[in-house]
């Protein structure tokens, strides 16, 4: 088996794509076979060897390895399509030959015209078949004297068209409702229906993964590779990925790219198993290994419903990456985002409350005192007994926490109880009601920093000083 995918580089590589290479990889590493990717660069305008190199870049951060491709080549080079143009030259002579195709010489306008008679009439929006009257001596002589001509591709009468999809089933296509479709543009440039067909079969993939959004092109090119006498993959077509609005995610809606996530300090692991789960099931809920995904990945299991992006559940499988890291993998990660100067141990103090780069950076911010209470810590603050914190700027030296409590309810019994004194410690010490263990917290801080957050308290007008307590 050999499968592919054939990116576009005219921006970053968004989920939705990243999700369709993975699983081509995935089935091709199930069976022991070919990944490839081939660069579809024909958008001459939007297209940019930046974007191609960050996409690779993307895919290799992901964990997927590929045979053949533009940086490695290969026995089918090249693998950019820019420089493939001799095959499709090459394809559409004989296409020519065999007089499947005409050109066209029908302007925009003439065009627009007849797609607005057919909304009017309530037909099936397609060509209405105006140069395909036209005589083979008509057609020379306009050509010869420079008019400008796209290429289209002549459809049968009658007849029809039955595949099996691998992931919709049983296909079925009337040749009437497919209309005449263009194979190369008035520019002489061979549009996706054809490069994307020719060099399938070129470089032998054997099953193509991609978007339902692809379907309908599935009878043009299959026709096409019937009658060319060509080898064609087999197809399988992936329901969309939309945004939780439900619409579909694209470069030109802004969707999240992979390298941002990168950049922000999602893993890779994180990735791949939340990927490999949108709109495919696995019976294992835990975290997988890529060949544990690629073992057990079946294009059958592939759900035919578009699959909705839930970032909570990206941020559930980061959370379990983030925990199956070792330490040496970890303080790595966590590196990142703190840089050399962190301080001693804050990493893995908040290891099992972070999932992202920036969580790292608010409870270093917090530990330190760097930023505000949260709105539910300062409630906290603003109703706070000063005994409390009078205490513990005498007491912030206590060797341990269980010391300080100890000593408190000693000095103030019955005034503290645990569901009023531990919340209010919490936002003294980190600004927060949640986080790591306070008893970790009071031993990570130290004396001098602990004695800073009782000093740092915030007055407030409602809070009223003990007399009973020296100044």
């Amino acid at each position: 088996m050999k499968l592919r995918f054939a990116p576009s580089p005219t921006g970053a590589l968004h989920l939705g794509n990243a999700r369709t290479a993975l699983f081509n990889f995935l089935v091709a590493r199930r069976a022991g076979g070919t990944f490839m990717i081939r660069i579809e660069d024909t958008d001459r305008m939007r297209s940019d060897p930046r974007h191609e190199a960050a996409l690779l870049a993307d895919l290799a951060w992901l964990g997927i390895v590929w045979q053949e491709g533009p940086d490695c080549e290969g026995p089918f080079a090249p693998y950019r399509q820019s420089e493939r143009q001799a095959f499709y030259t090459k394809t559409l002579k004989q296409m020519q030959d065999l007089g499947c195709i005409y050109p066209c010489f029908c302007t925009d306008e003439q065009l627009a015209d007849d797609l607005e008679k057919q909304k009017r009439e309530r037909l099936t929006p397609r060509y209405s078949g105006r140069c395909a009257k036209l005589s083979a001596a008509e057609s020379a002589r306009r050509l010869q004297a420079g008019e400008p001509a796209a290429w289209r591709w002549r459809i049968a009468a009658s007849g029809s068209l039955d595949w099996n999809d691998l992931v919709y089933g049983p296909q079925h296509q009337e040749l009437e409702s497919i209309g005449d479709f263009v194979v190369c543009r008035r520019d002489g440039q061979p549009v996706f229906l054809l490069t994307n067909l020719v060099d399938d079969c070129a470089m032998r993939v054997t099953h193509v993964l991609r978007g339902a959004d692809h379907l309908s092109n599935t009878g043009r090119q299959l026709l096409m590779a019937q009658s060319l006498a060509l080898s064609p993959p087999r197809y399988g077509h992936l329901p969309l990925l939309v945004n939780p609005g439900g619409v579909p995610l694209s470069k030109r809606e802004g969707a999240i790219g992979l390298g941002s996530l990168a950049r922000a300090g999602y893993l890779p692991s994180a990735l791949q198993n939340y990927l490999a789960r949108l709109g495919h099931a696995y019976a294992e809920n835990g975290l997988l290994d890529l060949d544990a995904l690629a073992q057990t990945f079946d294009w059958k299991a592939i759900h035919r419903a578009p699959a909705v992006f839930d970032p909570d559940q990206l941020d559930h499988w980061q959370h379990l990456a983030v925990r199956a890291l070792d330490d040496e993998a970890y303080d790595r990660w966590a590196g990142v985002a703190l840089g050399p100067q962190a301080p001693t141990g804050l990493a893995s103090l908040v290891r099992d409350n972070v999932r992202i780069h920036t969580d790292l950076i608010q409870w270093r911010d917090r530990l330190t005192g760097q930023s505000p209470p949260t709105e539910e810590a300062r409630a906290v603050l603003e109703a706070l007994d000063t005994r409390l914190a009078r205490y513990g700027e005498v007491h912030a030296d206590s060797a341990a926490l269980t010391d300080f409590l100890s000593g408190l309810r000693r000095d103030h019994p019955s005034a503290f109880p645990s569901r009023k004194v531990y919340p209010a410690l919490r936002a003294i010490l980190t600004g927060t009601l949640e986080g790591p263990e306070l008893a970790r917290i009071w031993e990570w801080m130290g004396p001098e920093r602990r004695l800073q957050a009782f000093q740092d308290i915030p007055p407030h007008p409602q809070t009223t000083p003990h007399p009973e307590l020296p100044p």
